[in-house]
């Protein structure tokens, strides 16, 4: 329905689709919250025995329902040439009722279609729905000892937004087969291939644009400066100063006490050290352990209380630090007072490049890191590392929790490392740079 042409390659050219690994990622996620919803129902029958739904578990499907079952997990069923799995369907006061689970904290526009062309399957078979609902996480929930599923979950009836779909599910499923026995269809590169999800032809899609000859534009390297307003900047900096950076998990399931879906969770940070203008620059770090049983930030708050306490100026680059400490004496208020020591002197980097006191073309207009650091010290360069964004880190970091291979462990901690020091790394040597205007 977003595509014709990615439902096209995905039958007749599967060979070309590149699943990329944040989509893996995310569909890992969406799996594993899928498993912990079905203890929202408990006692359920699975439907799913192979790694794919297909006839044999719509078969067992039916054979759950004429046994008498009231609660099946991946129900399978297929009309119109159209399969579908439901992630949970049980039987509410003896009437069925459809559950879709969604790792989100909210119903999404997709979601919607992706529940009505369940429901127009399941209906097709001859089940009579009393219902159909999208589970999704609740935003307010906070982990305090056991996860409680049934607080963590929040079903929400879509039933009046899904009936109205139907005339028109039943008319795409006629044009969608009489598509996919005619060649390639041509379609345009657009939204479509980014949005509501990344497709995973567009590696493929993009080899077929043709070639446009465009003139090469040279970008300026040389600087744009404000002088008074960065010498203004630089000269409210006191000394000791300290650069301060973290990477988190967001992890869509609450692993930790006083902890809620998707909250960003520190378990690393870098922290580059000067005592004295034109001093020398010590770097400390902290990386936690992966251990379930243990809130990583627990040991990175006092571990960055007692690096920081003798700092004067501590450089963050972008607000993420702030809020981040801030959320800290949130959840941890023993600490609170120390924290917002910490908060209290803070100073926000990015400011010079936002403002545009301190400006390239080669910038392209944007203040991040990973634009002015190529920019202003090409010396330094994020291509080189195994590691080299926040996204990555967050998940190699999360894979650690599930692995017990020693070497891969070691190696990605390392890699961990060397990526947050370049971070740290990257705010001395930008600082610099200021310094010299």
């Amino acid at each position: 329905m977003n595509c014709q042409k990615s439902l096209w390659l995905y039958v007749h050219k599967n060979e070309e689709r590149l699943v990329s690994e944040a989509s893996l990622a995310v569909m890992a996620q969406g799996t594993s919250v899928g498993e912990l919803a079905c203890k929202y129902f408990p006692g359920g029958k699975m439907a799913v025995l192979e790694d794919y739904p297909w006839i044999e578990s719509a078969e067992r499907t039916q054979e759950f329902i004429r046994l008498g079952v009231e609660t099946i997990y991946e129900a399978t069923f297929i009309y119109d040439d159209t399969l579908v799995a439901v992630d949970i369907l049980h039987k509410n006061n003896g009437k069925w009722c459809l559950y879709e689970v969604k790792s989100t904290k909210s119903v999404k526009p997709q979601h919607i279609k992706d529940v009505a062309i369940q429901y127009y399957v399941l209906k097709g078979c001859g089940l009579d729905l009393e219902d159909a609902f999208l589970m999704h996480l609740n935003r307010d929930y906070v982990r305090r000892g056991d996860l409680d599923v049934k607080q963590l979950f929040l079903p929400e009836s879509v039933l009046a937004q899904i009936v109205p779909l139907q005339l028109d599910i039943a008319s795409n499923l006629v044009l969608l087969r009489e598509m996919l026995e005619n060649e390639e269809p041509v379609i345009p590169m657009g939204g479509q291939c980014s949005s509501p999800y990344a497709c995973d032809f567009q590696a493929y899609c993009s080899r077929l644009v043709p070639a446009v000859e465009q003139e090469i534009k040279v970008l300026s390297s040389m600087p744009e400066v404000k002088e008074a307003e960065v010498k203004a900047f630089v000269n409210n900096v006191q000394y000791p100063l300290h650069h301060l950076d973290f990477e988190t998990i967001m992890p869509a399931v609450p692993m930790f006490d006083e902890s809620r879906p998707y909250q960003a969770i520190p378990f690393q940070f870098s922290l580059h050290c000067q005592e004295m203008d034109r001093g020398e620059i010590k770097h400390c770090a902290y990386l936690a352990e992966s251990n379930p049983d243990i809130d990583p930030g627990i040991g990175l708050i006092k571990q960055m209380i007692e690096q920081t306490k003798n700092a004067t100026t501590i450089f963050m680059y972008s607000p993420y630090e702030r809020t981040m400490i801030n959320q800290m004496r949130r959840d941890f208020p023993v600490y609170a007072d120390e924290l917002q020591f910490i908060v209290d002197r803070l100073v926000d980097l990015i400011v010079p490049f936002r403002k545009k006191y301190y400006k390239t073309e080669t910038m392209e207009g944007s203040a991040s890191i990973k634009k002015v650091l190529p920019a202003i010290c090409p010396e330094l360069s994020y291509s080189d590392l195994e590691i080299g964004n926040g996204m990555t880190a967050s998940n190699s970091f999360l894979v650690l929790y599930s692995s017990s291979d020693e070497e891969y462990i070691a190696t990605t901690r390392e890699n961990l490392l060397k990526y947050c020091h370049l971070d740290t790394l990257a705010m001395v040597k930008v600082f610099e740079v200021l310094q010299k205007v």
